[in-house]
Parts: structure tokens; sequence; C-alpha cells
């Protein structure tokens, strides 16, 4: 019987806060604030739970150990790439000794520095940020909400806030693909400009403010900016937030003050097999963030080429992959919204409520 294939996965606290949910460091608690964080946060990375259960209808198995560092993401940016770069090879190293052939890059992890590029040149293994995975299930989240409402996604409006990012850019080419109406939202104009230049037509107006939120009901958030980078007063009644970002885009507080509003998660895929975490992952058990499960299914495929690596996301890439898995078993894990599931009836109901 052939042994099942291993990877390993990183993880990350989103938040100071997070490091006390580990009881080893929960004495931090009573410190002033941004001193537990500091003080831990080049620790690691550190075995953190076991996922194994994971087979595939011809056979195929996985399993695998999610890693963690203690570092947040604010920590990561005040420190120089270089040091996050070391933590995760190191993290590559221990995978090589367990067996693994393929380290998945999650949440902040792959955001810092190249994006993945100088670890993969470092690392005795493959190395992946999901993103992919991660951009392929986004888009099947915005084509079930508009299949549930009858709309044509070439008639439709949508907004995405972070278009320049590589997740928020490759969406926007698969979008513009597709034929939807695009309204371009970042930080950086000139890359903003290049972006709007090459999508052409699809694009109806681009820009660095939030305003240009007032023109559409249908929103993507891909910044990473911790919660506040889509202004819950700047949203119509009846929108609808696919946030991509981790940490989230809108946060749970921000969000309860627009009850007219829905914000959904995105990027959960639906693992094949009867998985098993031995730890209280924040998901259900047989569901994985997408950057993950891209980690696992080019582990259980061996289809290592197909690795997302950097800031340029080839979205040829991102069809084949979402091809792959829905080969393998892989599905889109259908509506949540800040951990709890929604049925399709309730998310069509808001809609329908709420003037959408």
């Amino acid at each position: 019987m052939k042994r099942p294939a291993k990877f390993i996965f990183m993880v990350h606290p989103p938040e100071e806060k997070d490091l006390f949910r580990i009881p080893q460091l929960r004495f931090l608690k009573h410190l002033p604030k941004g001193i537990p964080e500091r003080l831990v946060g080049s620790l690691g990375p550190f075995p953190l739970f076991k996922i194994k259960g994971i087979e595939t209808t011809d056979g195929k198995k996985a399993e695998g150990w999610v890693l963690g560092l203690l570092s947040t993401p604010k920590l990561m940016l005040q420190k120089k790439p270089e040091k996050t770069y070391k933590l995760l090879v190191k993290a590559s190293k221990w995978g090589q000794k367990y067996g693994a052939k393929i380290m998945g890059l999650g949440a902040f992890t792959s955001v810092v520095g190249d994006a993945g590029l100088t670890v993969a040149e470092r690392s005795p293994l493959v190395v992946t940020t999901g993103n992919s995975l991660t951009v392929a299930a986004t888009i099947k989240s915005i084509e079930r909400i508009l299949e549930l409402t009858k709309r044509d996604i070439g008639k439709e409006k949508i907004a995405i806030v972070g278009a320049t990012g590589s997740i928020g850019k490759a969406v926007a080419k698969l979008l513009a693909k597709k034929g939807a109406r695009l309204i371009l939202i970042s930080k950086t104009k000139e890359k903003l400009e290049t972006l709007a230049r090459k999508l052409g037509k699809n694009v109806v107006s681009f820009g660095t403010s939030s305003n240009l939120l007032k023109d559409v009901k249908l929103i993507v958030g891909a910044t990473s900016s911790s919660g506040k980078a889509i202004p819950v007063e700047k949203l119509n009644p009846g929108s609808v937030i696919v946030d991509i970002a981790l940490p989230p885009d809108l946060s749970k507080d921000e969000a309860a003050k627009r009850t007219d509003c829905l914000v959904l998660e995105s990027g959960e895929i639906l693992l094949p097999g009867n998985p098993e975490f031995s730890y209280d992952w924040p998901l259900p058990k047989n569901i994985a963030y997408a950057c993950e499960a891209e980690t696992i299914l080019l582990s259980l495929t061996e289809s290592f080429e197909l690795s997302t690596l950097g800031r340029e996301i080839d979205i040829a890439k991102v069809e084949k992959i979402w091809k792959l898995a829905e080969k393998n078993g892989f599905k889109w894990a259908g509506f949540r919204s800040f951990g709890q599931d929604l049925s399709e009836e309730n998310v069509l109901n808001f809609l329908s409520k709420n003037n959408f």
C-alpha cells in the first residue's frame, strides 16, 4: 500500500490576543499591550497539530503537520523580511525530516517580503502560497451569489478593494475574462492605472478612494489590512462583501454596525475523505482554507509544477488547479460568515430582504 503524501503548512496568530489561546503563553496576558508579541515573536516554528484522513475517491492519501510561528502580521511588517524568511526555511527543514515534499505558506507568511520566492529558493521543499486555489474559490463564491439571484455576471458591477495585490489582481483578471464590469480600488495609484489599462473596457472606474463603493453592491475584499480596509459607512444597504483576506478586511465588530450588509468568508474548501485534526481548528473538521487545501492537493497529486509563488498569479494556473481540485474531490465549501455556516436559503433570504 502506498504511503500517504506528506505536507506541512504554516500559520501564525492574527493578533497579539491570539497568543493567549496557547496554554503555555497565557501568563503573558498580564503584561502591557505590545510586550508579549515582542517577547515571543521571533520564536518558532512549533508543530501545532496533525491532519490525517484525507483521501480521494481513487485512493490517494495525504497527511501533514500545521506548524506555527508566534509572530503577528504587525510584527512581521515591523521586522526585516529576512527574519521571517529564516523561520520559514527552518520550518521547511523540519518538514524535510518529517518526509514532506511541500510547504504551504498560510495567511501573512505568504505576503511578507517577496511572497514566497526567497523562501522557495532556500527551502529543501516545494513552496506554495496557495493563492491560486484561493482565487478560484473566490470566483466560485461570486458566481454562486449571482446564480442564486439570477443575475448575469456580464452585466454585474463588482468592486475589488486591494485590486493591485496578487490575489485581488488575479480575481480582477478572471472576472474581466467572464465579462464583469469592475470598480478597482487600491492605495497604489501607478499599479492601479497599469491594471486598469490591461483590463480595458471591463473597468468602469478606478481610484484610491473608498467613495467608489457608492456605485456597487458586490465587493471583494483583498487587502489584508486587518479589519477596517472597507469602511462600513461607505457601504450601500444590501451590499455583499466577499472577504478573501486573512486577517479579514472587515472585522466582526465593524460588520456588526451594518446589519443590512452581508460579509462572506471566501477561500474555504471541502476536503475529500474523512479528515481528522488533532486540535480545535476554527473551521469544521472537513474544511480547510483554500491556501492550505492547495498545499494538500499538490501533495496528493504531486503536481508541484502548479505551486503558486510571488505577486503575479497566472490565471491559467488558477483554472488548472480548480479542475485538478474538482477531479480529486475537493469542493467549494459553501457560504460562511465569521465562522458560521450559512445555507443558500438564508443567504438568498437576506439578499431579497435587503434589496441586493
